[in-house]
């Protein structure tokens, strides 16, 4: 089957199936149809985020090398976290290797979702470097380091860790001047009043803790 016969006919095939639509994708990635492919990859990732998968939707966009649908999606799972305090079929992510680095965005997502597994593990210092770490990236959305705030609490004052001070004073010094520049850029709405007070006072009591427990 030639390649010219093939850019005729693979636009009118119905692409009403995963099965069928990744056949048809890995025969134009074969023939090296790549702006094929890239179509057939948004069309399944525009079909796939309307019936709220935003996972399979972040996969095909990723196989169509769609970076705006790629950023797009991951605030969207960024958001729908903020929502409901949980994500739900991600584990591909874990899988993404360097294809994470396309996108801002998706690798802030990626490593956000990495500093769950290390909690769930009980790996809390590890968990704090890289919390520290995804708050002074600004790779996130804005309106997303409040939410990366309110996770430092289960690692300080007797939380997650118990009496063991696992954030340093630098990395607390870190997220004081976090909230404070969200504070200055008006990021927080009025909402936010409550947890605010709640990390500023966690962060300050925690500082102090870091400070005894360290070297002089």
């Amino acid at each position: 089957m030639g390649k010219g016969y093939l850019e005729l006919a693979i636009p009118r095939i119905p692409l009403d199936s995963e099965k069928k639509a990744t056949r048809v994708y890995n025969a134009c990635q074969k023939h090296g149809l790549m702006d094929l492919a890239a179509s057939v990859g948004k069309v399944m990732a525009a079909k796939a985020r309307q019936s709220g998968n935003l996972g399979l939707s972040l996969i095909w966009s990723l196989q169509a090398k769609d970076l705006l649908s790629v950023t797009s999606i991951s605030e969207e799972i960024l958001d729908s976290y903020i929502e409901t305090g949980g994500f739900s079929n991600l584990e591909f992510l874990d899988q993404l290797g360097s294809n994470k680095l396309l996108s801002n965005r998706l690798l802030f997502l990626g490593k956000y979702r990495e500093f769950h597994n290390l909690i769930k593990m009980g790996e809390y210092r590890s968990a704090a470097d890289l919390l520290v770490s995804l708050v002074e990236s600004n790779m996130g959305p804005p309106r997303f380091q409040i939410t990366l705030l309110l996770d430092s609490l289960p690692l300080i004052n007797g939380g997650l860790c118990g009496d063991k001070v696992v954030m340093t004073s630098g990395q607390t010094h870190a997220l004081m001047k976090a909230l404070e520049d969200m504070q200055i850029k008006k990021l927080l709405k009025e909402s936010d009043t409550q947890k605010v007070e709640t990390i500023r006072l966690a962060l300050v009591t925690n500082l102090a803790s870091s400070f005894l427990d360290e070297p002089w």
